[in-house]
């Protein structure tokens, strides 16, 4: 115990594996956790301050099993292995061999295929921001700063690269934040620099180009999360330090800007109902045939192009291997073979890495030059070609696998023969022991004469003699007894003993030759990492376009055309989802977004698929700044700064947030950050309040965004008052989702066209969902009462909407609608106030109306009509004459 007391001091912020023989064992708190969490026993073991020391254990060769569950379950693990064999009577030496944290894992067993890992080093000050994304496998470092406060952009970024652990400042300002990245789901770390500062500058300066250390000291909160980063590795993964040599600096802006509620909306890389990649846009364009291919498309789609030349340049492969699908498709069948070559690259480099990793770079190897001959075929796209010149040649290290690494499966070795002369000498030597043991077996019957004598092993004794009790009266005196077993004895000679202890020093000679001479292959090709690191991110970028080219010759994908003017015209455009969830049995549509009609108020029923129309506008956009085909039959697209989406409802009651304060949170970042370049999508803003709130507050949004943001804007509402907008605002169109009414129900159309929906046909859906008769007959009982009463609100609404401009006025709650005009054509200020006034008395005459409609109806639903008398019935009546 007090070796496991020294050994957790060092890291106690994990939890202990400790290995005794067999298993490792937990013990304390560690134990209580472990076992609470993974289900096992928990049990105790002696005393430690007079009380029982809690304790659990899992067995040594079931580790993998609980690591991952645990791990997942974003708890740190330190492995404390036994380094010696056991001695009786002296304590074991053992050591930390692995640290294991969420961000720094590098076994396939405990990382998602598809998915990177990213490390994220979080410091926070009171003027910025520091973010460094690292992805230790890869090497590659992502650095930005954010303003203090920016907590939109904030959650932006961490949905992007959606990190396994966020690393934090020991601090008060880092502990408040850790609150907050908790309550998202993400583990996190607190960590203090404890290494001094000139380690952490030395680092710097040679890893790095003078550029990017000179940006990174001029920047405190950004050098402060690299030195976080830095001493967090140089404890827990030491190794991975030397292999960073990549960081790329960026700013947020430098990407399609999609803020985290956009992200989850338009259900990017994982749907909304069970979290999935099910049903999502990534597992449409997901047709890359390696994992590393995979991540590269998912960080493509996180991640979109706003430069012309780049996307250009992403489209340009794509078209070049749709129209030569056999050679792309070969590649495809070349690309299999690779296996998720940039994890086996990131092992090798770390020191991690297993034999098979080493037999599958040399089955990549041998793969890799019939890839660049194919890529030299597509000379049509430059990105095809530079990839193809990219791709070094590596066969001096695939002729050393070859030479080295043993493939006979009949041999249980690493090392080939024919390699090293030394292993070949010794391997000969035990070889030729069975030749040796059944001379002296030979040797010893004709000397004894006992025929039946046999010389036999086994792993605890080793070689002995064995001979039966009936032909004991026969063995010589130099036979040493060692052990009696029912019916024969076993001895042993000193001729035995002799060339026993050759073979066991050639065996042990061999595992520790063969060891020296896995290490010096090792050193040999760890001079070629940087070359392979290279290529294997050029073998994934093919393969993710491979991906585009794929889906886009599958689904019949059209390539867009990107310019700089801010219309959005999209020809017979589909949702590429829904799409493939109704095998392409799905009606396209129209967009037309341009300087005419940049604000589109869409109305019509519920199910009639305003929604999925307007994220299908949304997901084409994304998809041509990713450099993807879409699913139109013709597509203009503008080249955006920033997309936002306002879809849906949903709370936040772990801060007190209601779904319309999470609404209207929402709608303020889209109004505050949109520009003329942007694209925004709407749907039901105002429906989470009152009529009269919800609608004044969708009609400012909506004169907002026309009138001082210009962005193009789809705006999906069921407050039919917002189309007569278009009747002030030339560039407000009103379109809406064709549907058809029949005596037998609804018929849904799925078309967008010009003009206003006849209603939203809410009851109407709700007999597709099957809501009991009788509620679907009072519901239009109810409906027919509050349509003539609300006659006359509509019109006065109407009027309020058609008269109103965006410059001052204001809705009261309670229908009392005081609402100001500004006079621009000097109309008579006296005539306006009357009107007001008799507008107002118009609403004041509704809302008594409609309370007094309330009363009733709360009357009528409170009858027992079973326990109703006509005297009760009477006295009703009457007091409903009254209201």
């Amino acid at each position: 115990m007090k070796q496991y007391f020294s050994i957790k001091k060092e890291y106690p912020e994990g939890l202990l594996f400790f290995q005794v023989g067999d298993f490792y064992e937990l013990f304390f708190d560690d134990a209580k956790q472990a076992a609470s969490f993974l289900g096992i026993a928990l049990t105790k073991r002696g005393q430690h301050n007079g009380e029982p020391i809690p304790l659990c254990g899992v067995p040594v060769h079931a580790l993998d099993h609980y690591l991952t569950k645990l791990v997942r379950g974003g708890f740190r693990v330190i492995l404390c292995d036994q380094l010696e064999e056991a001695v009786p009577g002296k304590v074991v030496r053992r050591g930390v061999t692995r640290v294991l944290t969420p961000g720094t894992l590098t076994d396939s067993k405990l990382l998602q295929d598809k998915s990177a890992s990213y490390l994220f080093s979080f410091f926070p000050r009171e003027d910025s921001w520091g973010l460094l994304f690292g992805e230790i496998l890869t090497a590659q470092l992502f650095a930005t700063v954010l303003p203090a406060q920016a907590d939109r952009l904030l959650e932006s970024e961490l949905c992007r690269f959606i990190p396994d652990e966020i690393l934090l400042p020991d601090t008060p300002l880092g502990k408040q934040f850790a609150g907050t990245f908790k309550k998202h789901g993400y583990p996190t770390t607190m960590h203090s620099v404890t290494l001094p500062e000139d380690t952490m500058q030395a680092w710097l300066h040679t890893q790095f180009t003078q550029d990017k250390a000179a940006y990174v000291l001029q920047r405190p909160s950004l050098y402060a999360a690299l030195q976080h980063f830095y001493a967090y590795l140089y404890k827990n993964q030491r190794e991975a330090l030397d292999q960073c040599k990549q960081l790329h600096v960026y700013e947020p802006e430098d990407y399609l800007i999609l803020d985290a509620p956009t992200q989850r909306n338009l259900e990017l890389i994982k749907n909304n109902q069970d979290g999935s990649s099910k049903n999502s846009l990534f597992s449409v364009l997901d047709r890359a045939v390696t994992p590393m291919g995979s991540r590269m498309i998912k960080k493509w789609i996180l991640r979109p192009l706003i430069k012309q030349a780049a996307i250009e340049q992403r489209l340009d492969a794509v078209s070049c291997l749709t129209t030569r699908m056999h050679v792309t498709e070969r590649i495809a069948q070349e690309c299999n073979g690779l296996g998720d070559l940039e994890r086996v690259i990131g092992r090798i480099a770390l020191s991690r890495a297993q034999v098979h990793d080493y037999h599958a770079l040399r089955s990549a190897l041998a793969i890799i030059p019939t890839i660049k001959g194919l890529l030299e075929q597509l000379q049509e796209a430059a990105i095809l070609t530079q990839a193809a010149r990219s791709i070094a040649d590596f066969t001096p290290l695939q002729q050393l696998l070859t030479a080295a690494f043993n493939d006979d499966l009949h041999h249980a070795w690493l090392i080939k023969e024919g390699f090293d002369k030394q292993l070949d000498e010794l391997r000969a030597l035990v070889n030729q022991v069975d030749d040796l043991i059944f001379a002296l077996e030979r040797k010893e019957q004709e000397r004894t004469g006992i025929q039946s004598l046999k010389i036999r092993y086994n792993t605890v004794h080793g070689y002995y003699i064995e001979v039966t009790k009936a032909n004991l009266d026969a063995v010589p005196a130099d036979y040493i007894r060692q052990q009696t077993l029912a019916g024969r004895e076993r001895f042993m000679t000193p001729e035995l003993q002799d060339l026993q202890l050759q073979v066991v020093r050639a065996r042990n000679e061999i595992t520790e030759v063969e060891k020296a001479v896995f290490e010096r292959v090792k050193t040999e090709i760890m001079q070629y990492v940087t070359a392979l690191r290279r290529t294997t991110q050029v073998l994934a970028h093919i393969d993710a376009l491979i991906g585009f080219a794929q889906a886009a010759y599958e689904n019949n994908y059209m390539r867009p055309v990107l310019h700089d003017t801010r219309d959005i015209i999209i020809i017979q455009g589909r949702h590429p989802v829904v799409e493939q969830v109704m095998q392409h049995h799905f009606i396209p549509n129209d967009t037309t977004l341009t300087d005419q009609e940049s604000v589109w108020i869409v109305t019509g029923p519920n199910m009639g698929g305003k929604s999925t129309y307007l994220r299908q506008v949304a997901l084409i956009s994304v998809m041509a700044h990713c450099g993807s085909f879409v699913p139109a039959q013709a597509a203009q697209i503008p080249l955006l700064d920033r997309l936002f989406t306002r879809i849906g409802a949903g709370d936040n009651l772990a801060e007190g947030k209601s779904t319309f304060l999470v609404e209207m949170e929402e709608t303020a970042a889209i109004c505050a950050a949109a520009t003329q370049q942007s694209l925004v999508i709407l749907d039901e803003v105002g429906r989470g309040t009152s009529t009269f709130d919800g609608l004044a507050l969708a009609q400012a949004v909506v004169e907002h965004l026309y009138t001082t943001v210009q962005a193009r804007c789809l705006f999906a509402t069921h407050y039919h008052e917002l189309t007569l907008l278009g009747d002030t605002y030339p560039g407000i169109a009103s379109y809406y989702a064709a549907s058809k009414k029949r005596d037998d129900g609804i018929v849904f159309l799925y078309t967008i066209i010009r003009g206003i929906a006849d209603g939203s046909f809410g009851i109407e859906v709700a007999k597709l969902a099957q809501l009991p008769p009788s509620i679907i007959t009072r519901a239009q009982q109810i409906l027919a009462t509050l349509t003539s009463l609300e006659h006359t609100h509509v019109q006065a609404v109407q009027h309020v909407v058609a008269t109103s401009t965006p410059f001052d006025r204001h809705c009261e709650e309670q229908g009392n609608m005081a609402i100001q005009l500004t006079n621009k054509n000097n109309i008579n200020e006296l005539s306006l106030k009357q009107e007001n006034e008799t507008l107002k008395e118009q609403l004041m005459q509704v809302h008594e109306a409609l309370k007094r409609s309330k009363q009733i109806l709360s009357q009528l639903q409170s009858i027992e009509y079973d326990d109703l008398s006509p005297k009760k019935a009477f006295d009703i009546l009457w007091k409903l004459k009254e209201l």
